[in-house]
């Protein structure tokens, strides 16, 4: 049977041992999800845009961070497990393993021991040995725990030169990948551009398939009509060369006829060629005779050519005459009312859109048609009409006049400069009725026409 300090011992290192394989479970499951995940990530078994290197990487780190915080958590609870006295050694039990725990040698515990067990009590003998076995149970578990620690720390470097590398080759094969997967999109697109190119080729070739299948009927549709057209050729051929062989038997009969005839006609003309001598020779002597006769004739065409020359310049100087006369009635006819008026601006300022309406003086000649409240030209009849512009400028100010109706500028007149005067004319047709004013198309601020402007307005 053992003994009851035995059995507390065993059990507490149990307990202890259990709890930290507790604490061990959760981060070796932890570090066998990410281990899982990494192969699966290296095989390309995950789809690359679930899992990136960046989150892969992280949860590499976390795992390790979490499991040598557990290591270094379970090696200070062991050291203070190793240092906790056992509540049921004496005092000088606790004070030997405090020693041993603190780096004392075994031989000044074994002699203080052996000391206190001959003072004390001679069955200490027996527990002296079993507080020996006890330290080198416990050197054994230090020697081992150091063992451990130092295969946590190589396995530590181990692993992170491995991720290290790790992360390398993982950026080497990302960047193999993202060139493969470059390739593959540029193969792609020029695949589907010669795919694209092959299509309209197609497309193009059937087009010209159908168009030569339309052709192609519409050839047969002419064969078939100039086919028709042959037939009938070849009937009209046959007519014409029954025609022209009944033409040439009456040719050849008329051949005959004229064979005849230009026989009688040669004796004819012998004939007639022995009169024709006789003649010629009447002839000559009667144009010996007429030739005085041939000049009088002569001089008779040209009096007549003369005269009649004269008789369409009579002609034409009546006409001019009858035209002018007519001329001359309207003229006597018209009734002139010449209209005339003369206006004198006031010194006023001016600005944009502004229809000039202050004047000094107004003087009109044959009829009042100027309002001088609005400064508008009321036309009194149909016809042409001279406006004169005269502007002076009283400030070195630009100033643009225009001369228009309602519907259409005429004339504009710019002065810039102060004490100069600037003019303009232009011929307006206007209706009767039809109003004639003076707006400002342009004026800076400040602008100012002295009183030595003037508009004149004279019907034509």
């Amino acid at each position: 049977m053992p003994s009851r300090i035995h059995v507390k011992f065993v059990t507490e290192r149990k307990k202890y041992l259990e709890e930290q394989i507790q604490v061990l479970e959760p981060v070796l499951g932890n570090m066998k999800n990410v281990v899982a995940k990494s192969k699966a990530w290296l095989e390309e078994k995950t789809d690359q845009s679930s899992v990136s290197y960046i989150e892969l990487s992280q949860e590499l780190d976390t795992a390790a961070t979490a499991l040598l915080d557990v290591t270094s958590h379970i090696l200070d609870e062991d050291n203070m497990h190793v240092n906790k006295p056992t509540p049921s050694l004496p005092q000088s039990e606790t004070q030997t393993t405090a020693t041993f725990l603190t780096g004392e040698s075994t031989r000044q515990l074994k002699t203080q021991v052996q000391h206190t067990a001959v003072e004390e009590h001679p069955d200490l003998e027996r527990r002296l040995a079993f507080i020996e076995t006890t330290l080198s149970s416990l050197q054994d578990k230090q020697h081992k725990s150091t063992d451990d620690i130092s295969e946590i720390k190589q396995w530590r470097d181990n692993f992170v030169t491995e991720h290290c590398d790790m992360g390398v080759s993982i950026e080497q094969l990302t960047k193999k990948q993202k060139q493969n997967f470059k390739n593959l999109r540029k193969q792609m697109s020029e695949q589907d551009n010669k795919t694209k190119e092959l299509n309209k080729e197609i497309e193009s070739l059937k087009e010209k398939e159908s168009n030569s299948n339309k052709t192609l009927e519409k050839m047969s549709l002419y064969m078939k009509e100039y086919e028709n057209n042959l037939h009938k050729i070849n009937k009209e051929m046959q007519d014409y060369a029954d025609k022209i062989d009944s033409i040439t038997q009456e040719i050849k009969r008329h051949s005959d006829l004229m064979a005849a005839l230009q026989e009688e006609c040669d004796k004819i003309l012998c004939n007639t060629s022995t009169q024709l001598e006789k003649q010629n020779v009447l002839h000559k002597l009667l144009q010996q005779r007429l030739m005085p006769i041939d000049k009088l004739i002569q001089i008779f065409n040209q009096k007549l050519e003369t005269r009649v020359e004269r008789i369409t310049k009579l002609e034409t100087i009546e006409a001019t005459m009858s035209v002018l006369s007519k001329d001359f009635n309207l003229l006597e006819a018209r009734v002139c009312n010449i209209f005339a008026c003369h206006v004198t601006l006031d010194s006023t300022p001016v600005s944009d859109g502004l229809i000039i309406s202050r004047f000094k003086e107004v003087r009109e000649y044959n009829g009042q048609h100027f309002n001088q409240t609005t400064g508008t030209f009321v036309s009194p009849h149909d016809g042409l009409y001279l406006v004169c512009v005269t502007l002076n400028e009283s400030e070195d100010k630009r100033i643009v006049v225009g001369v228009r109706t309602e519907s259409r500028w005429f004339k504009f007149i710019e002065v810039k400069c102060a004490d100069t005067s600037a003019a303009g004319s232009v011929v307006v047709d206007l209706k009767k009725g039809q109003e004639l004013y003076f707006e400002v198309y342009l004026a800076e601020q400040g602008a100012k026409l002295s009183s030595f402007s003037s508009f004149t307005i004279v019907s034509l």
